[in-house]
């Protein structure tokens, strides 16, 4: 899947173990299905050098994957774009994988560097820090919102992102999302 060029996968989400588990983390849960998707399984992710221990990392023969997984979202930016700066020099190609409450649980969608963050905190933390010098993709896994709720009332929202993952939503992102990630990101780099 990984083409002519470095693609840099970097999945967001708040500190784990803390938060593993939960729907705001699942472009941390997708990140480890793609690596074992990509034969990467048997690789340790190392903390990069400069981050405080809060970005990871797995390098591929084409592919790096990131891990931003020490501090929250909605301030990893400035750890990310630290990291990917470093890959300038490869002309790399960069996907961030996130939660999406607009789209439902077992939908992709994968969208330019150019689309609307949507209001998403983490993706507008890395547009900030980055400066938009770094484009990057957005690759939204859908969560949905809750079905018990129409609010968009902050609070609820909170409560929705931050809870657990059910078993009938992680075997839907098994499932559904992984298979049409890969096939997203396989259009994406051929």
């Amino acid at each position: 899947m990984c083409g002519k060029w470095r693609l840099v996968l970097t999945g967001i989400g708040n500190p784990e173990p803390q938060y593993a588990g939960t729907r705001h983390n699942v472009g941390l849960y997708m990140l480890e299905l793609l690596r074992k998707r990509l034969g990467l399984q048997d690789r340790t992710y190392s903390p990069v050098p400069h981050t405080g221990g809060k970005v990871h990392y797995i390098e591929g023969e084409h592919c790096t994957l990131l891990r931003s997984d020490g501090q929250y979202m909605n301030l990893s930016g400035e750890q990310i774009c630290k990291v990917w700066a470093r890959y300038a020099k490869y002309q790399a190609q960069h996907v961030v994988i996130h939660d999406e409450l607009s789209v439902r649980c077992g939908k992709v969608q994968l969208r330019a560097a150019t689309a609307s963050i949507r209001g998403h905190n983490g993706l507008r933390s890395l547009v900030k820090c980055s400066g938009g010098r770094v484009p990057f993709a957005k690759l939204a896994v859908g969560i949905g919102r809750d079905p018990g709720s129409h609010s968009r009332d902050p609070a609820s929202v909170s409560r929705w992102v931050l809870g657990a993952l059910t078993s009938q939503e992680q075997q839907t992102l098994l499932t559904q999302s992984e298979p049409a990630t890969w096939s997203a990101l396989a259009r994406y780099t051929s």
